[in-house]
């Protein structure tokens, strides 16, 4: 492969990148701090790259004689970056994938492909759409491989900016200009309780407001969409519990006389677990919006395409899990 300049000045002459100010890279040594940075680990930075571990480390080695930093500080599961590594890492991501989707073939063949797909996918979604999509691709594409992560909202579209990232399903009240945005399907919220709940037979706004409640909150704050409808009624509930999955909210509440508020979607698709936990639903007694889930992705990899591939399997697997829950 050949060397490239890391200056900010290139002069091109018949297709060639001749370096300016004598600063030169190998873009495999670039290669190498993207795999780190995204693994945050020199052992399955390693593996990504189907190297061994001593030479990403002699790599690593290069990179920092030539930046003169650290770039990587050992902690407990791995490695941090640096604040220098930090501030490369928009510019040696960006890079890196527009020289991909340039260079990258027009026919993509997934049998054959052994991309890392980067996703992440909220909660409410997580329980059919996470083992949906390993299975998906797993049978698409034998080499491919998914990597899911944690996701909040502020989370998934900050690691989307910066790269560790490729995509997320969400909410996504608010997005940047640089993200793009697939609308897969709406929800609504309703109140859950367990089967007797003295609520179960009548539920007036009152009564909710004044009932104790589980708030699911993957952020771990203590506010929710349900907490902004009712301050529109100048209402307020009492939260005694967050917690940051469904699941939990819903074992929960079949052992208490406390509410959850959840999807309607969510529910059906654990409808395993809403009949083991005799639990029941009730619609809220005010006015709530629709939920809208989002596919986003941003704009360096939107020409990618392996990545195209990846998400019309995401968006094509959460728009049906719906359908077959309906049907």
């Amino acid at each position: 492969m050949r060397a490239w300049t890391h200056a900010s000045n290139l002069e091109f002459a018949g297709g060639v990148i001749i370096p300016v100010n004598n600063v030169r890279l190998d873009l495999n040594l670039v290669s190498i701090l993207e795999a780190v940075m995204l693994e945050r680990n020199v052992t399955r930075a390693a593996a990504s790259l189907a190297m061994t571990q001593p030479a990403v480390s002699n790599a690593l080695r290069r990179a920092r004689q030539l930046t003169k930093d650290d770039l990587f500080i050992k902690v407990a599961n791995g490695v941090r970056p640096t604040a220098r590594m930090m501030a490369m890492w928009p510019d040696i991501h960006r890079s890196l994938a527009v020289l991909r989707t340039s260079i990258a073939p027009q026919h993509f063949d997934p049998r054959a492909d052994a991309t890392t797909f980067r996703i992440a996918v909220t909660d409410s979604l997580a329980s059919q759409a996470v083992a949906g999509i390993t299975l998906k691709l797993s049978q698409a594409s034998p080499f491919g491989r998914v990597a899911f992560s944690h996701h909040t909202n502020a989370s998934s579209l900050e690691a989307i900016e910066r790269g560790t990232l490729d995509c997320a399903v969400g909410m996504f009240p608010a997005l940047p200009h640089s993200v793009h945005v697939h609308s897969l399907r709406t929800d609504h919220y309703v109140c859950v309780m367990r089967r007797g709940h003295e609520l179960g037979r009548a539920m007036s706004l009152d009564a909710f407001a004044e009932a104790r409640h589980v708030l699911v909150s993957p952020s771990g704050q203590d506010m929710g969409i349900v907490d902004s409808w009712l301050s529109l009624h100048g209402r307020s509930r009492s939260v005694v519990a967050v917690v940051n999955r469904f699941a939990d909210a819903l074992r929960i509440v079949a052992e208490s006389d406390l509410l959850v508020c959840a999807p309607s979607d969510f529910l059906r698709d654990s409808r395993k677990l809403m009949v083991k936990n005799k639990l029941v639903t009730r619609e809220l007694p005010f006015e709530v919006e629709k939920l809208l889930y989002k596919l986003i992705w941003h704009e360096r990899l939107h020409a990618h395409p392996a990545h195209q591939w990846f998400r019309s399997l995401v968006a094509q697997l959460c728009e049906a899990t719906v359908r077959d829950a309906m049907a």
